[in-house]
C-alpha cells in the first residue's frame, strides 16, 4: 500500500532544515552518472573543470565558479569534459525535517532506497528560487565558504543530528540572503577572467604579475588590465595584493607562526617590505595587527594571581 502522504508543515513548525548529506567529487574525464530522483534541495558547485548536467530532461552547463541550486525529486545526469573534467562540491539540503524525528545523514537518491516519499521530511519553498537556478558565486564568499564547511565536516566529523541542523539552519539563512540582494543568471563574467581568477587563487603566494596572467590566456598587458578594471574595479595587481594581505590577515588571526612567515606564506618574501605594506594597507602592523585581535597576546604581563617573588625570596 503506499505511504500516506503527511500534511504540510504549520508556519509554527516551518523553518527546520538540515544538511543531510555532502561531499565533494572529482570526474575522470568523459564520465557520466545518473540519480534517478533525488530529494533534497541540492547545491551543486562546479569548483573548476567543465561537463554538463541534465536534470529532469535540460542540459544545464557547468564551468567554473558555477553554483546550481537544485529541485526536489529531481533526475539528474552528470556528463564531465573529456579534457577538462569537473572537480564538484555538493550539499544536500532538507528544507524541513519534522523535530523528534531521526535524523540520517543520507538523502534517497532513488525511489527503491529507504525513507524515499517519509512524511518526516518535506520539501519547502525558497523565495526567489524556481526549478533550477544558476548562480555564480567566488570562493571567499559565505556561501562558498559555508559549502566548503560542511563538505569537509561531513566527511571528517561525526556527523551529529545538532550540527547537521544547524549548518542546514545557516545554510537556507544564507539562500534567502542572496536571493534578497542578487537575481540569477545575472549577466556573466567573462571566462578568461573566471580563469584568470581561479589561476590567482590558486597562486597568489607566487606574486603573479600582470604579463603571467596574459600568457595565462594568451592575450596583452592591456586587455587583462581592462577586464580586471572592466567587471571588477580594481587593477590586476591590486587583486593579487587584496588576495595576499586577506591571506595573511587570516594567518595572524589564526596561527601564532612568527610575522615572517606568515608574509612569506602570503606571497611576500621580504619582510620589512612585507610590514610596511601590511601598515600601509591595514593602518597598522602585522605585530599590532595581531596583539589586538588575534588569538595570543604577543606579550604577557605577570600573573594576576600571585605576586611576583621578592630579590629576598630568591
Amino acid at each position: 500500500m503506499p505511504r500516506r502522504a503527511a500534511p504540510l508543515p504549520q508556519p509554527a513548525e516551518a523553518i527546520a532544515p538540515a544538511v543531510c548529506r555532502a561531499g565533494e567529487f572529482q570526474f575522470a574525464g568523459g564520465q557520466t552518472h545518473v540519480n534517478g530522483c533525488v530529494q533534497s534541495r541540492g547545491l551543486f558547485w562546479c569548483k573548476s573543470g567543465r561537463g554538463t548536467v541534465r536534470i529532469n530532461g535540460q542540459d544545464y552547463s557547468l564551468e567554473p565558479h558555477d553554483l546550481y541550486v537544485l529541485p526536489w525529486n529531481r533526475r539528474i545526469e552528470y556528463f564531465a569534459s573529456a579534457r577538462e573534467p569537473m572537480f564538484t562540491a555538493h550539499v544536500h539540503l532538507v528544507p524541513w525535517i519534522r523535530p523528534g524525528s531521526v535524523w540520517t545523514p543520507n538523502v534517497p537518491h532513488e525511489r527503491n532506497e529507504p525513507d524515499f516519499d517519509t512524511p518526516d521530511r518535506r520539501d519547502l519553498p525558497i523565495a526567489g528560487i524556481t526549478g533550477v537556478s544558476r548562480y555564480r558565486i567566488e570562493t571567499e564568499g559565505a556561501l562558498a565558504r559555508l559549502i566548503n564547511y560542511t563538505t569537509t565536516w561531513f566527511r571528517d566529523s561525526d556527523r551529529s543530528e545538532a550540527e547537521g541542523r544547524a549548518l542546514g539552519v545557516m545554510i537556507w539563512g544564507e539562500l534567502h540572503r542572496r536571493m534578497a540582494s542578487t537575481a540569477p543568471n545575472i549577466e556573466r563574467r567573462p571566462e578568461e577572467l573566471n580563469r584568470l581568477l581561479l589561476y590567482i587563487e590558486h597562486n597568489y603566494q607566487n606574486s603573479p604579475t600582470v604579463e603571467q596572467l596574459a600568457d595565462i590566456i594568451g592575450r596583452s598587458r592591456s586587455h587583462v588590465l581592462k577586464l580586471f578594471q572592466t567587471y571588477l574595479h580594481v587593477s590586476a595587481k591590486s587583486h593579487v595584493l587584496n588576495r595576499q594581505l586577506r591571506e595573511a590577515r587570516d594567518l595572524l588571526l589564526s596561527t601564532t607562526m612568527p610575522i615572517g612567515e606568515v608574509g612569506r606564506l602570503s606571497g611576500f618574501h621580504d619582510p620589512y617590505h612585507f610590514s610596511k605594506l601590511f601598515r600601509r594597507m591595514v593602518g597598522m602592523s602585522p605585530k599590532e595587527f595581531r596583539a589586538q585581535d588575534g588569538p595570543l597576546p604577543l606579550q604577557r604581563g605577570p600573573s594576576t594571581h600571585r605576586k611576583n617573588p621578592s630579590s629576598s625570596a630568591r
